[in-house]
């Protein structure tokens, strides 16, 4: 299964700098019910506003069914986050998230204030839940297949075998939902983009700024087509052009980009001499763990541990899966050479991460839309053709889709919903070197019709990259205030062409320098080639979403609750963890208590010490593979030098 959303691990950084905002959050009062459908409800949030913002929510309520418009109502939850400016643009911004079934509200607001927040500077923001989807009433989602998901974990299934079996689950979800009076022929593109025209009227909003990523830039271009006054400009990244065939297409775009991949390693000298002939390297893997698959444990979002099985064509699902993230295309090498060598610390906290995905879809708002709008314009001739040509990503391929297609029981698509959008709206287009679903041609071909649009491929991108990376965020934010302007993007040359691939655990070599930071009170050492983010914080590349980073700081909070603190907020992104404690250590007159845990891909670790009421925090996050070395490098004498000025 391959469903289309962007890909983000937490970021424990964005989580501690939640945990240690110290403004009150707020939000909207108690329901206040208007006349009339559709209309727009207040009501409270259902989710923790993140530390530092504001904002108002409530639940668009719509037909289900606009043909019968008396008829059943279902409700949207909507939340306006305010911006920053004292004197915000009128035009807001819209996010659309994908999947399709993907839910904003669900997935991000724990790590809103580095993934979303920048966003806020000059205009509001506004995130739905699609119908069907996250805290929208009904949610189609399909508990049964999760469940399914974990059960079979540690069984020796070929992609075919997987496939069959969990379509007949989520045919059991279907049959569900269709039994609870859910009409699953109303959760599509048209309406999901007249929900937007009507959720802007209802708000009163005269234009607003539409910005969709993956499914959202489908239903972004849809939007366009129907209801195209009001929209100022639309920016739409990691492209899902109308005309496009997406299931008969995926071998073909997945063998793209492991080309590129595996010939971007090749060409960079140091990859290709801490990892040769990676491609022969992987696919030599992939044979043998389908000979003989290979056992680790997991760890689940809950905290509990299970017994996964990696065979061939998992090891290959996953790779795909793994090359929709940005920031974890530099390690991939690294990992394909650690499997084959027997360490799967690393791919085990991948799958561990991918599984917690399947809280983020609601399934039946998926399939519902692909079964209307993706499936009934291709051939399951036209996939088997286009396997065929490329024979060693079968497994990605997924045909059965089509069979369980035929049972979803959707209506006919009209032709229009496989046609070109065409549009004068200023848009932005934006396409990742290295996604391997929705690759840069596709984006190019969305583009051609739509005439006052600006084009550009990120250098070492995967899929969403303008979410995560602050190059395509910085070119989004002066589209924005600019739209008939094609925006400086000088940084794609300067910034991401190089993809730096982490090298071997063992060949690290950290080299510390002193700082000071006269705000805190506080000296110590830092990485000499990692860069200052914040006060005390440093990361190798200087981006909050890198996946390494050293927090030095000193806080008025006691220990016990600057750590309960951060498991707490930690919690909040779904992810059970407990830090527990593995050290003690004496510094500088200070006396440290080390605690360590694990989250998402990241081993964290932390130290404590309190002196006449200030504590001292030295925290280093690292990928799991990673952590030994640099607990070693960077941690331990970064602890030994902290001192008060």
């Amino acid at each position: 299964m391959n469903v289309k959303r962007p890909i983000y691990f937490s970021l424990i950084l964005a989580i501690l700098l939640s945990a240690c905002d110290s403004q009150t959050p707020t939000a909207t009062p108690n329901p206040t019910p208007q006349p009339g459908v559709p209309r727009f409800e207040e009501a409270d949030c259902p989710f923790d506003v993140p530390a530092g913002q504001t904002a108002e929510c409530g639940y668009l309520v719509v037909p289900e069914d606009r043909s019968r418009p008396d008829g059943k109502t279902i409700q949207l939850a909507v939340a306006r986050f305010k911006s920053d400016s004292s004197e915000p643009a009128p035009d807001p911004i819209v996010y659309l998230e994908g999947g399709p079934g993907g839910s904003p509200l669900r997935s991000f607001i724990p790590q809103f204030n580095v993934l979303l927040a920048p966003l806020l500077e000059k205009r509001d923001l506004i995130l739905i839940d699609q119908r069907g989807t996250g805290y929208s009433q009904p949610a189609l989602d399909c508990p049964e297949y999760k469940e399914w998901s974990l059960s079979v974990l540690d069984e020796d299934l070929s992609a075919e075998r997987a496939e069959a079996l969990g379509n007949q689950v989520l045919l059991e979800c279907r049959n569900r939902l269709a039994s609870t009076g859910v009409d699953l022929t109303a959760y599509d593109s048209a309406e999901n983009a007249a929900d937007l025209n009507d959720l802007r009227l209802a708000l009163d909003i005269e234009q607003w700024n539409l910005y969709g990523i993956s499914y959202g830039t489908r239903l972004a271009l849809t939007t366009m087509r129907d209801f195209p006054e009001g929209i100022r400009s639309v920016a739409i990244d990691s492209v899902v052009p109308l005309q496009t065939n997406l299931y008969t297409e995926i071998p073909g775009n997945g063998a793209r980009a492991f080309d590129v991949f595996f010939d971007t390693c090749t060409a960079d000298s140091d990859c290709n001499t801490a990892f040769p002939d990676l491609r022969r390297v992987f696919f030599d893997l992939v044979d043998q763990l389908n000979e003989t698959p290979v056992k680790f444990p997991v760890k689940l979002r809950s905290g509990e541990k299970v017994d996964a099985l990696l065979n061939g064509d998992g090891l290959l699902g996953l790779m795909f899966q793994s090359l929709y993230a940005t920031s974890i295309i530099p390690l991939l090498p690294r990992m394909i050479y650690e499997v084959r060598d027997g360490n799967t610390a690393l791919i085990a906290a991948l799958e561990g991460e991918f599984l917690a995905q399947l809280d983020d879809i609601s399934f039946g708002m998926h399939y519902s839309v692909q079964c209307d709008e993706e499936v009934p314009f291709s051939t399951p001739d036209e996939l088997a053709a286009a396997t065929q040509a490329y024979p060693e990503y079968r497994s990605i391929s997924g045909p059965g889709i089509f069979d369980l297609c035929r049972t979803w029981g959707a209506l006919p698509p009209e032709p229009v919903e496989n046609q070109p959008v065409a549009s004068d709206v200023p848009t932005l287009v934006l396409s990742g070197e290295f996604d391997p679903i929705t690759p840069p041609r596709w984006g190019q071909l969305a583009a051609e019709t739509l005439r006052n649009s600006f084009y550009f491929e990120l250098s070492g991108a995967g899929h969403g990259a303008s979410l995560t990376e602050e190059c395509p965020r910085s070119i989004l934010l002066a589209f924005f205030d600019d739209p008939a302007t094609k925006p400086e993007a000088s940084c794609i040359a300067d910034e991401m062409a190089e993809v730096v691939f982490a090298g071997p655990v063992e060949e690290f070599d950290v080299q510390l320098l002193p700082f000071t930071e006269d705000s805190m009170g506080i000296s110590g050492v830092a990485p000499e080639e990692w860069i200052e983010v914040g006060p005390g914080t440093y990361t190798p590349t200087g981006s909050l979403t890198d996946q390494s980073v050293i927090v030095q700081q000193a806080r008025p909070i006691q220990p016990d609750a600057f750590l309960d603190l951060l498991t707490a907020s930690i919690e909040q992104s779904g992810a059970k963890t407990t830090f527990e404690k593995i050290d003690s250590r004496t510094a500088n007159g200070l006396e440290w208590s080390i605690y360590n845990a694990e989250a998402s891909i990241a081993a964290i670790d932390v130290a404590l010490a309190e002196s006449e009421g200030v504590t001292y925090i030295v925290l280093l996050q690292s990928v799991i593979d990673e952590r030994d070395a640099l607990y070693a490098a960077v941690f331990l004498p970064a602890v030994d030098a902290l001192k008060p000025n």
